[in-house]
């Protein structure tokens, strides 16, 4: 509801409003960047270029070492779920054995057990998720800091004046011979190499 008046008011939503200032901002610094040499002697450095991050997280050792320790801990916890959903299903063939020979009363109490397993097990498994959502977050956030690192180390020794993330910086355009995304890896997996 909210979004189809905000549509209708503007003609556009809030985030597209938001996305269009930033292209625009980011124009506008470019334009400045190109113009601002002519107009001052001064030597700022002018040098661009981009990184892309996803990629810079994915390909690097430190990343390649987080993925496998990520699905290393998933494979275990799958094995623990897997264990947890056969002795539900156990118990679900014993009860509907076994349910017509009990008392009413007891069958009623080992249904209520087995619903109170059910339940557990989807708590469980929800927790999951949600632990191995926080880990792998947390994995890529220690990476990506490490990594931001190493861009501006490498930004201030090499004189360049702006590096863009490729995919968040509203980037609509640059050519691949801006993309730093490899050199900056290759620095990175140097100093994780040195850390190990």
């Amino acid at each position: 509801m909210k979004v189809e008046e905000q549509k209708m008011k503007g003609g556009l939503t809030r985030r597209d409003r938001k996305k269009g200032i930033v292209s625009l901002m980011v124009g506008v610094i470019g334009v400045a960047l190109l113009v601002a040499p002519s107009l001052s002697m001064a030597q700022t450095p002018t040098k661009l270029g981009y990184v892309d991050m996803e990629k810079a997280v994915n390909e690097s050792k430190a990343g390649k070492a987080a993925r496998e320790k990520f699905v290393a801990f998933m494979k275990k916890k799958r094995a623990e779920s897997e264990k947890k959903k056969k002795e539900l299903e156990a118990m679900k063939k014993i009860l509907e054995k076994q349910g017509a020979l009990l008392a009413e009363d007891v069958r009623v109490e080992k249904e209520r057990e087995y619903q109170k397993k059910v339940r557990e097990y989807q708590l469980y498994l929800k927790n999951l998720r949600d632990d191995a959502r926080t880990k792998e977050m947390e994995m890529s956030k220690k990476i990506i800091r490490d990594i931001q690192r190493v861009i501006f180390s490498f930004a201030k020794r090499e004189g360049y004046a702006m590096i863009f993330e490729k995919s968040r910086s509203g980037l609509l355009y640059a050519p691949d011979s801006l993309d730093l995304t490899d050199t900056i890896i290759k620095i990175y997996d140097q100093e994780y190499s040195k850390r190990k």
